[in-house]
């Protein structure tokens, strides 16, 4: 399907893989809703395999054909097995909550990055920027504050921004694509200890 849109909008492979990684994301918050840990962590590993193997054969371009290395695709439902294990069935907004980080956050990150390359940075052979660095920021304060306010967490602005520190700094020296298999659980984390 991607591979479809792609293609009918011309659209580069990182633009079309943001899109899948915020449908992904969307998708992956109703899962604690739907079933349980185990029917999750079947799904994560269903989705490594299909993942892997179709990098491998060379099948989804729209997904696999960057100009950069990255395991990213790959590494996204390893970091939802980590969270869904760390957090559900109980902390559902703590899983939720990384989920967004992971897919929002990274998503802006990324694009801002990639667009205004603004303050390039070579970290571990890999581009990053202070765009993106701080587009991840915003966002991320964005997303904490929504959701603390939706749910009425009295969470103070200052703890906020620590999360928001914190989770762009892991952002920021993870490369490859590996922060997929981290930021879910250590925003997650953040979260609850703020809490």
């Amino acid at each position: 399907m991607t591979d479809l849109i792609k293609d009918r909008f011309s659209l580069v492979s990182d633009d079309s893989r943001k899109i899948v990684h915020v449908v992904s994301c969307i998708t992956v918050c109703t899962l604690p809703f739907t079933l349980e840990n185990i029917g999750i962590y079947w799904i994560c590993i269903l989705f490594i395999i299909i993942t892997s193997f179709t990098k491998y054969i060379g099948m989804f371009r729209s997904m696999h054909s960057v100009k950069r290395i990255t395991f990213g695709v790959e590494a996204y439902p390893v970091g939802v097995l980590i969270a869904a294990y760390c957090f559900l069935p109980l902390e559902k907004t703590a899983f939720i909550y990384g989920i967004l980080i992971g897919g929002f956050s990274d998503t802006m990150a990324e694009i801002v990055g990639r667009k205004y390359r603004f303050g390039e940075l070579n970290i571990f052979g890999q581009k990053k920027s202070i765009g993106g660095s701080t587009s991840f920021f915003i966002t991320t304060i964005i997303i904490t504050y929504s959701i603390c306010l939706f749910l009425g967490i009295d969470m103070k602005f200052t703890s906020i921004l620590i999360i928001a520190l914190f989770l762009t700094v892991a952002e920021l020296v993870q490369t490859f694509g590996l922060d997929n298999v981290t930021i879910p659980a250590l925003a997650g984390m953040a979260f609850t200890y703020f809490i």
